[in-house]
């Protein structure tokens, strides 16, 4: 695969001049500077080309130079210095230019003291004449000025009237004792950004969508004052995918994107080739992702990062124009190049569970590796002759799914499907491989077997949903708790307890695992997710529809079977080897005891232990039951979680019960549902409570019967609730 360079100039803006009337108002401080009336020009910037190797734009590019390029209003910010500690040396004055340029093109100002030099800042397009929402307020100093911010959650929140014509402008110039004339030069406070993408007649791969990734959510008013990285306080999103030529862009075809971007200088690195360019590249650069799929039915993954050049330069500069044309000739191999990632078969990482997102047309492969968990387990049992050999035949198959509708196939490791896919056969340390069926959304629970047996060696869950939580920012904001993602979800971040320090920069799921949405007006059963006794990997569904019992299905969807038949109860205890030969079925003790296990030398551990049979050890446990890159949270998770800090604590007893916690105690800006999803018992596995109790695991036990976590009810919350080992309970996933 080949592109061309990446082509960047300053962006031009028109010249203008105007003036304006009124009184001045002398700084608080100092008091030396004196009363003047100045003649204000507003020039355009200069183009200047970004690197040693930019090109003269072609007519196809637009410079910015046009008429719908304007100024139509601005304000005028006067600071008794250059130095951050300066402080307003007059309120703060707004124009807009027709008033300007009928005042002549003069404004008023205060002259500084002889020697001295007073600084003047301007900010164009922000269309609010009294701006105390935009912060202006807070900007009593040069310093402040510079943390006076805009919030960014998409691209048209930087331009004003819909088509970038009117872009957020801003520059400075200084006074001195004998300032008649002022010269400001006005620089866009964004970088324009053009994608143009070529999709050759014979490439073979058809584009499917368009993606701009780790774009800061806030750019400063006074841009050009600042030297860091980004606008201060600023995180990063995603913004949400772009059809392209819907349905795709078919090889002949082409088209070009454009967008605008905050500052985002993220340095540069040792790469010397542009396929080398997204080896090692800096965690919150700006980049482009784009889905396409080979006429084999491929799926494939591109990645390119704008920036000055294409081999080692990662910086958004404001007021420039970053040009990348890419064309596709061919598929691309990610074998040779960092730039493209093969998806057509996707080699899943040991784990538990999986998130897997059916894609639009063609389906992805997923290849599970069997034999780590398997013989990672069997060989440190007693139990001897049960770890999977080189010679071992094994069998995977769906033990059960909740849908009465086909969720996956078994193919092949090409990605072939037989016609008889119910199961898959593989031998030794091979993988099992399957297909999300397309449109596909529910949860699957496979099981491996050695051939001829019925007990299963290892189970593995997979919540197959549109949410991608794995989409979220690389960061985050502290005055900021909620980021979109693919699937009309959310990833979170709370304050308090461990959100300071262990999961500093750390997200938690907007949902309970297997949920198939947050939405509360969905309702308990499709806000549920799944359930765990503390300590099992497995997952135990939930009700189809509120107060009916559970229904689960084959892999075809068919022979429902419903309540203790899908999920039998044993009124007994049992132990690891046993849960792990038999993951459908809930373990009660009814004898009193809480904890479903047998015997647990462990019990201080379990989910607090990645050994579980070894020295306790920081990390994600062996069982934990949370996909890759996640795992259960420790007590502390919920601790800004109260009776007094919710938006909605909705009537209990209805189908939306539950709770909306605020995530900070502040500014109360945004908040996570936590549905009254009810439990299962301990001492007979039947459910209870359901739109009264709230509960969510930590990993956290406390004793050896009892964990810590999340509990709530109509009345009250307890974010260290003491929850029995043995119940049925949801579990929300923070990132590891």
């Amino acid at each position: 695969m080949n592109t061309t360079r990446i082509y960047l100039l300053a962006l031009a803006t028109c010249a203008v001049a105007s003036c304006a009337e009124g009184p001045v108002e002398r700084p608080d401080a100092g008091g030396e500077g004196h009363e003047a009336r100045v003649t204000l020009s507003i020039n355009a910037v200069p183009e200047a080309p970004g690197t040693t190797d930019t090109r003269a734009l072609t007519d196809l590019v637009d410079e910015g130079t046009g008429t719908g390029y304007t100024v139509e209003d601005f304000w005028v910010l006067q600071y008794t210095g250059t130095a951050d500690n300066a402080i307003l040396a007059t309120a703060p004055r707004y124009y807009t230019m027709s008033q300007f340029e009928t005042d002549g093109n003069v404004i008023p100002v205060i002259l500084p003291p002889v020697g001295s030099t007073y600084r003047c800042v301007l900010l164009a397009n922000t269309h609010n004449p009294v701006f105390d929402d935009g912060g202006l307020r807070n900007a009593s100093t040069l310093g402040a000025l510079k943390n006076v911010t805009l919030p960014v959650q998409q691209v048209e929140s930087m331009y004003n009237d819909g088509n970038g014509d009117d872009l957020l402008m801003n520059g400075y110039v200084d006074l001195t004792s004998t300032t008649t004339t002022l010269t400001c030069n006005l620089y866009r406070n964004v970088a324009k950004f053009s994608l143009e993408l070529n999709n050759d007649e014979d490439s073979g791969v058809r584009i499917i969508s368009v993606q701009l990734c780790n774009v800061p959510d806030r750019l400063s008013y006074a841009d050009q004052l600042l030297t860091i990285a980004t606008s201060p306080g600023a995180g990063f999103f995603n913004l949400l995918p772009i059809d392209v030529l819907s349905p795709a862009l078919d090889p002949g075809a082409s088209q070009t994107l454009h967008y605008y971007l905050p500052r985002n200088r993220q340095g540069t690195t040792a790469a010397q080739l542009p396929h080398q360019k997204n080896v090692d590249a800096p965690a919150n650069a700006t980049y482009v992702q784009i889905m396409a799929e080979t006429v084999g039915g491929g799926t494939l993954r591109y990645r390119f990062y704008p920036g000055a050049n294409t081999t080692d330069d990662f910086n958004i500069n404001p007021n420039y124009y970053y040009y990348l044309p890419v064309t596709f000739n061919s598929a691309g191999t990610d074998a040779g190049d960092s730039r493209v990632e093969d998806l057509g078969q996707v080699h899943l990482a040991d784990a538990n569970s999986y998130i897997i997102n059916p894609l639009a047309s063609n389906q992805a492969t997923y290849g599970v590796p069997v034999i780590e968990r398997v013989n990672n387990f069997w060989n440190r049992t007693n139990q001897t002759g049960i770890a999977i050999t080189t010679t071992t035949e094994w069998v995977a198959e769906v033990i059960w799914q909740d849908k009465p509708s086909r969720l996956i196939n078994f193919c092949t490791s090409n990605g072939v499907v037989t016609p008889d896919n119910t199961s898959f056969e593989g031998t030794g340390d091979g993988r099992f491989y399957f297909q999300p069926v397309q449109g596909a959304a529910g949860n699957v629970l496979i099981g491996v077997r050695k051939k001829g047996e019925a007990t299963y060696l290892w189970s593995w869950h997979l919540w197959i949903t549109d949410y991608n939580p794995d989409e979220a920012p690389s960061s985050w904001q502290a005055d900021k708790f909620a980021y979109p993602v693919p699937g009309d979800g959310q990833v979170h971040h709370y304050t308090g307890g461990p959100w300071a320090n262990v999961y500093n920069n750390k997200f938690i799921m907007d949902r309970d695992l297997g949920a198939a949405s947050a939405d509360r007006t969905q309702g308990i059963a499709n806000t549920r997710g799944m359930l765990y006794q503390f300590g099992r990997k497995d997952p135990f569904p939930t009700t189809n529809s509120d107060f009916a019992p559970v229904t689960l299905y084959d892999i075809n969807g068919q022979n429902g079977k419903t309540g203790n038949a899908a999920i039998p109860i044993t009124v007994n205890r049992t132990s690891f080897e046993g849960a792990v030969k038999d993951p459908t079925r809930f373990y009660a003790p009814g004898d009193g005891n809480n904890d479903w296990l047998v015997t647990n030398p462990y019990y201080t551990e379990l989910w607090n232990n990645p050994a579980w049979n070894a020295i306790p050890a920081a990390g994600k446990s062996f069982f934990d039951p949370c996909p890759p890159g996640w795992k259960l949270p420790i007590i502390g998770t919920w601790d800004i979680f109260t009776r007094n800090n919710v938006n909605n604590p909705s009537d209990y007893g209805i189908n939306t019960a539950g709770w909306e916690f605020y995530m900070d105690n502040v500014l109360k800006n945004a908040w996570a549902y936590y549905p009254a999803s009810g439990y299962r018992l301990v001492g007979t596995g039947g459910m209870l409570n359901e739109r009264i109790d709230g509960v969510s695991w930590a990993s956290t036990p406390d004793g050896s019967t009892h964990v810590l976590g999340l509990y709530f009810h109509s009345s009250d919350v307890y974010s260290h609730g003491y929850h029995q080992r043995g119940l049925g309970i949801p579990v929300r996933c923070v990132q590891e």
